[in-house]
């Protein structure tokens, strides 16, 4: 995930207090935006240096905003520009610099016996008009002789039966308690007895969603746009279950297309989604107005979903998809197993995710900034194998922050990324060190993506670039999933002294 941090500015800007006819920040940024788009260079500038002037240092950090903003970089070259990013530069180290950083710390505890989900199947009534789903869910939870397995359901729920062998199971729902899952903000916990058999059971759930509270990223229940997934467990979810299969039955109110992130068919009057490959998360999205391109390459199939991004992007996001597979390919001498990829255009909030075969961003037009989301999500089709819910993360998110800005290196303006490599390095400035940071705090942010993308590019410039892939290339093909085992095969390649290098910068 990533490309949220203008979202962030822009909803701290609009929270900004108004006395009188006083203006906010993001008043001034949306004049700059439009005088820009009008060609109007001199508004453009007078709108910008009111915000640097009232607001440059209370919104510091827009620097490295400004910095990859591909419409702005028109004015790149004007001495005004210039002095006004000087400015904005030196205000956001002046704001660093007399901040202590910040480093909450999270040791990596792995239960490696706990209970899982290994497969799903459901039966999922949406109906859009009163905002509730209707599921019945049967999980297959090995319990690994446990007495219980923890999970996490929409906190509007109301459970009717939960069974085993038509036999009711004893469990707790806390609707009322703090959610345990910190990416799940309205979930509420789950507890759920084992039966008296206490390996593989087939559990199924029966209850009811009330949506008219959604408040949650990446999840809708509007009547334009419906989306459903890990970010609001509108199934079961289980924080240890990162690999299960799954199938989805859909129905839903006449006039609705629906997609997901597994390969979906209609037959008859509903929907079926059929995930084979392990995952932990199921996104369900539909629309009145859904629509969809494929394109074949190479053996593999790209599809492209989207409601109103015009259908040109959609042939543009698809031709990108392809070029990027294969840049990657050629680059990390690796293919991957997938032969479908599908990627959601998503028309709201800010951001990206990704999960196997399936890639979502929120965006309006296909631009610089989601050919570079695509860099970012198609790298975790290679950098997707550490745990995802610890500081170990890095080898996912900073080995793909790091394939985008290589991506940008061969293929845009030396300008462009120099521009980026240079935000890179701006966010990680002042961030805290990777090693066992807390994954689930806003300060793993910067370290895990952009100093782990900076410690790369870096080991990159040392070693020279043919031993560097050579090294990218081994740790893709032995899929390595901890930072020790990396550290190893570092010093197997390079030697005691890149080792301690690696080692010094994921501890600094």
């Amino acid at each position: 995930m990533r490309h949220y941090r203008r979202f962030l500015l822009l909803l701290a800007m609009l929270s900004a207090a108004t006395f009188g006819m006083a203006q906010t920040a993001n008043d001034y940024w949306i004049a700059a935006d439009k005088a820009l788009a009008a060609g109007d260079a001199d508004s453009t500038f007078y709108y910008l240096n009111l915000f640097r002037e009232k607001f440059g240092r209370q919104y510091a950090y827009a620097y490295t905003t400004f910095l990859t903003e591909e419409d702005y970089r028109t004015l790149h070259y004007d001495a005004r520009w210039t002095a006004f990013m000087d400015s904005m530069r030196t205000y956001k180290h002046e704001t660093e610099d007399k901040r202590e950083i910040s480093y909450p710390k999270k040791a990596v505890v792995e239960d490696t016996n706990a209970p899982i989900v290994k497969r799903y199947d459901i039966q999922l009534n949406i109906d859009v008009e009163k905002k509730t789903l209707t599921v019945t869910a049967t999980a297959q939870i090995d319990f690994r002789d446990r007495e219980s397995i923890d999970l996490t359901l929409w906190k509007n729920s109301t459970i009717n039966h939960v069974r085993y062998k038509k036999k009711e199971l004893t469990y707790s729902f806390g609707t009322k308690a703090k959610s345990t899952n910190t990416y799940i903000q309205q979930g509420a916990p789950l507890r759920l007895t084992a039966p008296q058999k206490k390996g593989i059971c087939s559990i199924t759930f029966d209850y009811t969603c009330n949506l008219d509270s959604l408040d949650t990223w990446m999840s809708s229940m509007e009547k334009d746009w419906v989306q459903l997934g890990y970010y609001m467990a509108w199934f079961p979810v289980n924080s240890d279950s990162r690999d299960f299969t799954a199938n989805v039955s859909v129905s839903i109110n006449d006039g609705y297309t629906v997609s997901g992130s597994g390969i979906v068919e209609r037959m008859g009057d509903k929907w079926e989604m059929s995930q084979p490959w392990g995952g932990f998360d199921l996104q369900i999205v539909a629309s009145p107005s859904l629509k969809s391109k494929k394109m074949s390459s190479d053996g593999r199939t790209f599809e492209v979903v989207y409601t109103d991004f015009a259908d040109a992007d959609a042939d543009s996001a698809l031709v990108a998809c392809s070029e990027v597979l294969q840049f990657y390919t050629c680059l990390f001498k690796t293919n991957p197993s997938n032969d479908y990829m599908k990627f959601l255009v998503v028309p709201s909030r800010g951001g990206g995710i990704s999960r196997k075969n399936f890639i979502a961003y929120a965006t309006k037009r296909f631009n610089e900034d989601f050919k570079t989301a695509i860099g970012h999500e198609m790298g975790h089709l290679w950098w997707n194998k550490a745990p995802i819910f610890s500081w170990e993360d890095w080898l996912n998110e900073g080995f793909a922050e790091f394939s985008m800005l290589w991506y940008i290196k061969c293929h845009f303006d030396k300008h462009v990324f120099e521009c980026y490599l240079e935000a890179c390095r701006e966010n990680a400035r002042h961030a805290c060190p990777i090693y066992e940071v807390d994954r689930d705090a806003p300060e793993a942010y910067d370290a895990l993506y952009n100093k782990g993308a900076l410690l790369l590019y870096d080991l990159e410039q040392k070693v020279g670039e043919q031993r560097f892939f050579e090294f990218m290339q081994g740790v893709a093909e032995r899929e390595i999933t901890s930072t020790t085992l990396l550290l190893d095969y570092a010093e197997e390649v390079f030697g005691k002294e890149i080792r301690k290098l690696i080692e010094n910068r994921i501890k600094s």
